[in-house]
């Protein structure tokens, strides 16, 4: 019985020991196919890499696309090239940046479909391989090459050009960006409406710079400092462009007699800019960038002193005279809250838009408007602001708005 045993285990052994071969003999082959796999690759990556190399040489590599943006790797070029798009239509470089182009939209073609004459011509619309748009084109690299060929051949001369600038196909290219960029604004002066729109969009991105730099440049600097106050972490978050008030220019003609009151209490004098804010906005958020920007305003006077050391500081190495701190006041003033814009929360950056951000009331008119649960501490806000950290009319402005919600509120409105 236990012999009978144990030759059926020997035989299971044997089994066990011809499978466990086969296997060995399988990971043997498989090995051997990686092996080859992987030389196979090298040898592809290395053919890949001596392709790129002869094509980067010859210069082939270089796609088109990215030869339509060297402009900027010859700015001493531009200012050559461009006042020659002016010449050949007769129009006079000291005139008015933005009068020169509605005069180049004023331009009539010529009655024989030539791109230029001597006493004037036209810089076309439609694609940039058009004839008269190829020859006009043409023409001013022609030139441009022509005037700094005869500065370079004049002894008594110097050429203008560096000599990297000094090639056709890159004058060609930055003259073809150029036209590109002039023809875009002359189709926008041929029509009243098309002027309008233009008009509207050129005012909203010189208003979202100056919200660049006001709302989050200045309320970003600040945060560290807001942070440290106030214990609210994260609170970077809440900071954008376009979450920022409207700072608007105006001729002084212009001014209601209202507004000019309302300049003269918040001691602000002609060319100070108006601040408009937003509707959607919480009286909340608005103190919040009220407070970072008077947070802002004391570390540029120099009442708040940037990049304390938790450690005891180290000797001046040499005195200095101290000095009164220079007062930083602002340049504009505020606008009343009935005046405030529609303009929708629509971040460039898609940044986060808390409720607490938003005016509940305003919320409720508007449910298309996402918005997300987050910083809660932004309910109570208005009463924990600390002492000096608001400006005296900030604090105006935030009372004037909480009284005019409430009158908004009590008319149905």
């Amino acid at each position: 019985m236990i012999q009978s045993g144990f030759q059926q285990l020997l035989t299971e052994m044997q089994k066990f020991n011809t499978r466990l071969t086969g296997i060995e003999s399988s990971n043997q082959i498989i090995l051997g196919n990686q092996q080859a796999l992987n030389e196979h690759a090298q040898q592809g990556q290395n053919m890949l890499k001596e392709l790129l190399d002869a094509m980067t040489a010859s210069g082939v590599a270089k796609s088109t696309a990215g030869k339509k943006n060297i402009s900027n790797q010859h700015p001493a070029l531009k200012p050559i090239i461009q006042p020659i798009f002016f010449e050949l239509c007769g129009i006079d470089m000291k005139t008015a940046r933005a009068d020169r182009t509605e005069l180049l939209a004023q331009s009539l073609p010529l009655e024989n479909s030539d791109a230029y004459e001597t006493c004037g011509g036209r810089i076309g619309g439609g694609k940039i391989d058009d004839k008269v748009n190829s020859l006009y084109i043409a023409e001013v690299v022609q030139r441009v090459w022509d005037n700094e060929t005869s500065l370079r051949n004049d002894v008594k001369k110097k050429g203008e050009m560096k000599d990297e600038d000094y090639d056709c196909t890159v004058i060609s290219t930055i003259a073809k960006s150029y036209w590109r960029n002039l023809s875009q604004q002359i189709s926008s002066h041929v029509s009243a409406e098309k002027t309008e729109k233009l008009t509207i969009k050129q005012k909203n991105a010189c208003r979202r710079g100056r919200r660049q730099t006001v709302t989050a440049n200045h309320c970003r600097e600040a945060v560290p400092d807001f942070e440290k106050s106030y214990g609210h972490q994260g609170s970077v978050a809440l900071i954008d462009t376009d979450y920022g008030s409207d700072y608007v220019s105006y001729d002084e003609g212009e001014l209601s007699p209202d507004s000019v009151e309302r300049r003269k209490d918040q001691s602000q004098g002609k060319g100070s800019r108006k601040v408009i804010g937003l509707e959607w906005r919480s009286s909340a958020y608005i103190a919040f960038l009220r407070v970072l920007d008077e947070i802002h305003r004391r570390r540029k006077s120099g009442e708040i002193k940037g990049g304390e050391q938790d450690g005891p500081a180290e000797p001046s190495a040499k005195c200095c005279k101290i000095t009164k701190p220079k007062d930083v006041h602002k340049a504009t003033f505020e606008a009343h809250p009935s005046q405030m814009s529609s303009r929708l929360p629509k971040s460039g950056k898609s940044t986060v838009l808390f409720n607490t951000m938003v005016n509940a009331a305003w919320l409720d008119k508007h449910k298309e408007v996402k918005v997300v649960e987050g910083a809660e501490w932004l309910k109570d806000f208005n009463g924990s602001i600390h002492e000096g950290d608001l400006a005296v009319d900030d604090k105006k402005y935030l009372d004037e708005l909480a009284e005019w919600y409430a009158d908004e509120e009590d008319n149905g409105n």
